[in-house]
């Protein structure tokens, strides 16, 4: 049938305008965040904020206000757990995908690559996308969990606090800032300094005698 009538028509007129008013005050409320580059996370939320939006208006025996409570619903969810993520790395880590470390100094950390699955074919790429031509030439490597590749050349790798949370070889201590960080977002005081390795400590003053 091509033809319900003018009520069907004008019942998905106005359920779609309602949806519209809806979905730009949630974009208004919940701020650029939701347009910025998507984890894994944040596209299974979106598909399903999509495939509802999309069925409110053309569902007949769905009410309009069923439809956008269900929208509204999910929305209040997904901000719930961002602000519970952006309080708590450990939630952070158990919603998001951690970033993996896949090459160090040059060398590509075969049973990483293993780990999540990728091949070194995959690695080599990213390394050309980012306009080096030897591995030699690469200071890191990280999966991030948006499932892009950051590249970062030997030449830019003066600094390495970027990385801290990662599991970076021969720099344990990276990965304990992660914890360090947990720890001071559940107290109320400023975060206690993270402790240097000991190939970075000052030396003490029987040392320097």
């Amino acid at each position: 049938m091509l033809f319900h009538g003018w009520s069907s028509l004008l019942r998905i007129s106005v359920s779609a305008a309602a949806v519209y008013v809806l979905m730009v005050a949630a974009l208004r409320l919940f701020g650029s965040k939701a347009l910025a580059k998507m984890s894994g996370y944040d596209l299974i939320i979106s598909v399903a904020i999509g495939s509802l939006v999309a069925a409110i208006p053309i569902t007949t025996g769905l009410a309009l206000s069923d439809g956008i409570a269900a929208a509204v619903t999910l929305l209040l969810l997904q901000e719930l757990t961002r602000r519970w993520q952006s309080r708590s790395l450990r939630m952070h880590h158990l919603v998001r995908e951690r970033p993996h470390l896949v090459v160090w100094d040059g060398r590509i950390l075969e049973d990483r690559l293993k780990e999540i699955s990728t091949s070194a074919d995959e690695v080599r790429a990213a390394v050309r996308r980012a306009g080096l031509v030897s591995l030699s030439q690469v200071q890191t490597v990280v999966l991030e969990n948006d499932g892009e590749w950051s590249v970062i050349p030997r030449a830019q790798a003066t600094d390495l606090s970027a990385l801290d949370g990662l599991e970076v070889p021969g720099h344990p201590h990276k990965a304990a800032l992660a914890k360090d960080a947990e720890r001071s977002l559940s107290s109320s005081g400023p975060p206690a300094p993270a402790s240097p390795p000991p190939s970075q400590r000052p030396p003490s003053s029987a040392e320097s005698t």
